[in-house]
């Protein structure tokens, strides 16, 4: 039975378990919704004009076609630069080198080995999350 004034991490405990329980009901009327006759038709409206959106995009594409009549055809691009690490460091020297570089885990483990990087990283603990779990309290005798 509940206190009559639940502590703190008690009514964190519980809220977690109605928002869960409000995540169900909704999920449930979302799946209703979502297989409703009309929203399935919708949907389908809605992808066969996209299909047909992309079709004529590709179509203006290959055939070179960047503008027609009061409408353009707008690319948008994103130019990004990465630095080679070998020109980086034959041009700029060791110093300059380490001063900028990043060294992935991943791909010093796999070249090196895991145990082999022990000794070169630093290890950081960061918080992730917090949770309230519920413990059965002790039997007494």
């Amino acid at each position: 039975m509940a206190e009559p004034n639940p502590t703190l991490l008690e009514s964190a405990f519980m809220a977690r378990i109605h928002a869960d329980e409000h995540r169900e009901a909704l999920a449930t009327l979302q799946k209703e919704f979502d297989e409703r006759p009309d929203v399935v038709e919708i949907k389908r409206l809605i992808d066969r004009c996209e299909h047909e959106r992309q079709t004529c995009i590709e179509q203006a594409r290959v055939g070179g076609i960047s503008k027609q009549g009061s409408f353009v055809l707008k690319i948008r691009t994103r130019t990004s630069r990465t630095v080679i690490p070998a020109k980086f460091f034959a041009r700029h020297g060791a110093e300059a080198f380490i001063a900028c570089c990043t060294v992935a885990i991943g791909k010093a483990e796999m070249l090196l080995g895991k145990v082999a990087l022990d000794d070169c990283c630093e290890v950081e603990v960061k918080e992730t999350g917090v949770s309230v779990e519920y413990e059965r309290p002790e039997a007494v005798e």
